[in-house]
């Protein structure tokens, strides 16, 4: 396993506290010699050899206990000894589990969703400027190299074979008659007949527009423009003519069952049944989509725009004050701006998310549980060894630092004690 400046300074770590742990035995050990020497003539220092003695059998026992988690002390098979590298599967197993049933399950990341509250984030994360830049670099990013792979003539083939392939395919009959259904269902299109009455009523009332047509029926109907003439009538008959005509514009938009929209109604539903059942006009349509995909300048004009299009874009994204940058930039602050405003959307936004959690936390989180103990189990024992020592085995040996001091401590107290009850 290739190594890390990080693991390169917990590896440090760990050697200088073993050497503080294996020191500190060695001086007790030596002070314990020096002790036993002078304990004779100065009988007080029974007391220190004994704290001494103490101190080296924790200190021993201590170091026992932490090497035999990780291999063999001095090499020997002793029982119970390489307890991690002799039940690496049994480890793998239940620290899979345990991350599982504890890390993630489903109560406890629900709750730190809602701790965390993703509308009340996402609002302040677009806030930033620099958050939105960050944003628009990265979907910037994604359109040019999407433009770079699209050049390609092969994908352009491709696609176009592909698209016109389900073109073809298409029942655009039934899709448009489905449509239009959608559309008509209560009425609807009456507000687009409303909308565009209204717009030719106001185009009618402009004085402009009753010049023009005014001149447009004396030209283009000679038969009036005589009867005008031969009765000595002036403009005023071509005026009255388009008053009526507004007048009855007015009729038919503040009548909702007037004549005119019942005809509409009609031709309309009569429209969507030739649609759906009417060989003759499914054929129409049919053909008239196989003549505009089989059309050469429909083709050429389609590829025209698609080159217009990527080199505005391409030398755009490659300007350092690029548009499109800069409006994505605009949208993720606006965005963020509005969601920040709104507690509604962000309280929408956290409700979507909880209720999309629990059941991808229950699909997925036996695949990381299965993950862990698989990662464990192809792991070489001596890997593993290496990196439970490497991240906690600088803790452990602290165990051995106060094993002796303890140990000392203890054996002390305990000499001691047996002195002072001896006499």
């Amino acid at each position: 396993m290739t190594s890390s400046p990080i693991s390169d300074l917990k590896d440090i770590k760990l050697r200088r506290i073993k050497r503080i742990a294996t020191g500190l035995l060695l001086a007790v050990a030596a002070i314990y010699a020096a002790a036993t020497l002078l304990a004779e003539p100065y009988p007080v220092f029974h007391y220190v050899a004994a704290t001494c003695e103490a101190a080296m059998v924790g200190a021993l026992a201590d170091w026992f206990a932490v090497v035999a988690l990780f291999r063999h002390p001095l090499n020997v098979p002793l029982p119970h000894t390489a307890i991690i590298p002799r039940n690496k599967a049994r480890i793998a197993e239940n620290l899979g589990r345990f991350v599982q049933e504890k890390f993630l399950s489903t109560p406890a990341l629900l709750a730190r969703i809602e701790e965390f509250n993703p509308g009340e984030q996402l609002s302040r994360w677009l806030l930033k400027r620099e958050n939105a830049a960050l944003l628009a670099s990265y979907a910037t990013r994604v359109m040019s190299f999407g433009l770079s792979a699209l050049d390609d003539e092969r994908v352009r083939a491709f696609l176009y074979r592909t698209v016109t392939a389900k073109l073809y395919r298409l029942d655009l009959a039934t899709l448009l008659a489905q449509l239009l259904d959608v559309l008509t269902e209560n009425q609807r299109h009456h507000a687009l007949l409303d909308q565009a009455l209204a717009s030719v009523h106001e185009l009618l009332l402009r004085e402009e527009t009753r010049q023009y047509l005014t001149r447009e029926i004396g030209e283009q109907m000679p038969m009036l423009r005589w009867l005008i003439e031969l009765l000595h009538l002036d403009e005023k008959a071509a005026n009255k003519i388009l008053d009526v005509a507004i007048a009855r514009l007015g009729e038919v938009r503040e009548n909702p069952d007037h004549e005119l929209r019942r005809q509409f109604d009609k031709l309309v539903s009569g429209f969507i049944e030739k649609l759906k059942s009417d060989p003759a006009t499914r054929a129409k349509v049919d053909q008239l989509r196989e003549d505009v995909l089989s059309n050469p300048a429909v083709v050429q004009y389609l590829g025209g725009l698609w080159i217009e299009l990527r080199a505005w874009l391409d030398a755009d994204l490659a300007k350092g004050d690029s548009v499109v940058h800069e409006r994505i930039v605009d949208f993720a602050s606006t965005l963020g701006a509005r969601l920040d405003a709104d507690p509604s959307i962000k309280e929408w936004i956290n409700e979507q998310v909880m209720a999309v959690a629990p059941p991808l936390v229950e699909q997925n989180r036996a695949s990381f549980g299965r993950f862990i103990e698989r990662q464990i189990n192809e792991w070489q024992e001596a890997t593993l060894v290496q990196e439970l020592e490497r991240n906690i085995g600088a803790d452990l040996q602290y165990i051995r630092i106060n094993g002796t001091l303890v140990g000392g401590a203890a054996g002390l107290a305990i000499y001691s004690l047996t002195r002072w009850l001896g006499g």
